[in-house]
């Protein structure tokens, strides 16, 4: 994949419920909260990928752009509006790929990597994740 030159690469985590990850989907929204690591880096343009962490997660679940800059929900919480989504009918298990990964210093404490929300992510990486689909 050949990208803009001042686009970036995301990952956006999810801990929630699958039915809520469904329903970010479906509204094509992604809330974005005041701490938010990254927030005032994300544009439109930028491509995603989603994470869904914990347990009964530790997967790439799909992709998607931006389609908007931040905009105001309520006091705390911003939303940016998603194009171009597609969730993958076969998710992918982030154990097989941490040995490639640049963005995973500490391959021992993995995890650690996916706390904030939002984690910047080389051309590279966005590669190593996506090519399996």
């Amino acid at each position: 994949m050949n990208f803009q030159e001042n686009m970036n690469l995301w990952i956006f985590v999810i801990k929630d419920s699958d039915n809520e990850f469904q329903n970010r989907i479906k509204n094509k929204q992604w809330p974005i909260y005041n701490k938010t690591r990254n927030r005032n880096n994300i544009g439109v343009g930028d491509s995603v990928l989603f994470y869904k962490a914990g347990i009964d997660g530790q997967r790439f679940l799909g992709r998607a752009i931006i389609k908007t800059n931040l905009k105001k929900h309520t006091m705390f919480e911003y939303f940016l509006e998603l194009d171009e989504i597609s969730v993958w009918k076969k998710s992918i298990l982030i154990k097989p790929l941490i040995p490639d990964l640049d963005f995973i210093e500490n391959k021992n404490c993995w995890g650690i990597y996916f706390q904030g929300g939002v984690m910047s992510i080389s051309e590279k990486d966005f590669n190593t994740i996506v090519i399996p689909n």
